[in-house]
């Protein structure tokens, strides 16, 4: 019986382990620590909210959708797909995660570091969050 529980142990933590590993190589781009703790200067008021949304219809809705689903018309080619700021993963990501994201790129996601001032990317991020509850 003790063998049995056990096994029974032991397979519940390999599932659990295997989630977590599909889980962060769904996107396989993580930002590090300290760019996890970096807090967003703009203060998310209308304004700012409403800069951010001019600059990502013009520069992350042709990827990300207009509505932050990330369906995109330029979505269709990409793989991996563009994040929907809408589900759980853009609710898990803090100001500081999207900011280096936003700032460095990978694969089909280019930086912005020379496109958008830092200030244009935190109104951006102040924009994104009003697709979901965010961190």
């Amino acid at each position: 019986m003790k063998r049995r529980v056990s096994y029974c142990l032991l397979g519940l933590s390999l599932v659990v382990i295997a989630v977590l590993v599909f889980a962060q190589e769904k996107t396989g781009w993580i930002a590090p620590q300290e760019a996890k703790k970096v807090k967003n200067p703009i203060k998310a008021t209308k304004a700012s909210i409403q800069k951010g949304k001019e600059i990502y219809e013009k520069k992350c809705a042709v990827c990300h959708g207009v509505k932050g689903d990330g369906k995109g018309p330029a979505s269709a080619g990409l793989n991996p797909k563009p994040t929907n700021f809408k589900d759980s993963h853009g609710e898990k990501m803090t100001d500081g995660e999207h900011f280096w994201k936003i700032t460095t790129g990978k694969g089909g996601m280019p930086s912005f570091a020379k496109d958008l001032a830092e200030e244009e990317r935190w109104y951006v991020i102040n924009y994104i969050n009003t697709f979901v509850k965010h961190k």
